[in-house]
């Protein structure tokens, strides 16, 4: 599977109740906060990553995870 984005969890636990919310407090594009936060297989780039960290005081493993592909074993 890859990297996958926990955007959704993430910006929950940050009082975000939805989408919306998220993207008011980011001030990313509509488009990029929806895709985002609708589609953990969408990655997000370099500056968008930073706009999020910045806006939430975080890190990108605070909403980028690892999963391995479940044939890696093989």
């Amino acid at each position: 599977m890859g990297m996958i984005n926990t955007i959704a969890e993430f910006a929950k636990a940050q009082g975000c109740k939805n989408a919306y919310e998220f993207w008011k407090v980011t001030g990313l594009s509509q488009p990029t906060t929806y895709r985002l936060y609708n589609d953990p297989s969408a990655y997000p780039s370099k500056e968008t990553q930073e706009a999020i960290c910045k806006a939430f005081n975080a890190q990108p493993g605070e909403f980028l995870r690892y999963v391995p592909d479940d044939n890696e074993d093989e």
